[in-house]
């Protein structure tokens, strides 16, 4: 037990915020992208697909805070039904899931430099590859939380 606390908890809080702030934070993003494309697509509705990928990437962070939550759950035992696994912490499962939560914040930028994107598409398609790669640069830090997060759940032994 960690203080007054459960174990239980503290995971269960790891969890929960790996999938809430990164979710909510895509949402943010995809919907601030998702606003300047159906504005472009209403104008030009050939260039949707184009600008539908650039939407979608803020997405992501989502998705990675999702699997983090997931792994935390399985990986202590506190999903699936076996109980927790013997010498787990749950204050250091909820220092593991900070990299996770943390990189949620990337969709709030990724959302902007997508934006711009789809501005820069909507005058010049051509240039919807470079429009990609500026949006994609702000994915690797996502994923380096995501990892972080995983490496730091396998040193525990909760992987």
């Amino acid at each position: 037990m960690s203080g007054l606390v459960g174990e239980e908890v503290w995971i269960a809080l790891a969890a929960g915020l790996a999938v809430a702030i990164p979710g909510i934070l895509s949402a943010i993003g995809v919907g601030m992208t998702g606003v300047a494309a159906a504005a472009v697509s209403a104008e030009d509705p050939k260039k949707f697909s184009k600008l539908f990928v650039l939407e979608v990437l803020p997405g992501t962070q989502g998705i990675y805070g999702f699997v983090a939550g997931f792994l935390i759950l399985i990986g202590t035992g506190l999903l699936g039904g076996g109980g927790l696994k013997g010498g787990i912490v749950g204050l250091a499962v909820l220092a593991a899931a900070v990299p996770a939560i943390l990189q949620g914040f990337t969709a709030y930028a990724q959302g902007k430099v997508a934006t711009a994107g789809v501005s820069a598409v909507a005058k010049r398609p051509e240039i919807f590859g470079q429009s990609i790669m500026y949006t994609v640069m702000v994915e690797l830090y996502a994923i380096l939380g995501l990892l972080a997060t995983i490496l730091i759940l396998v040193s525990l032994g909760a992987l």
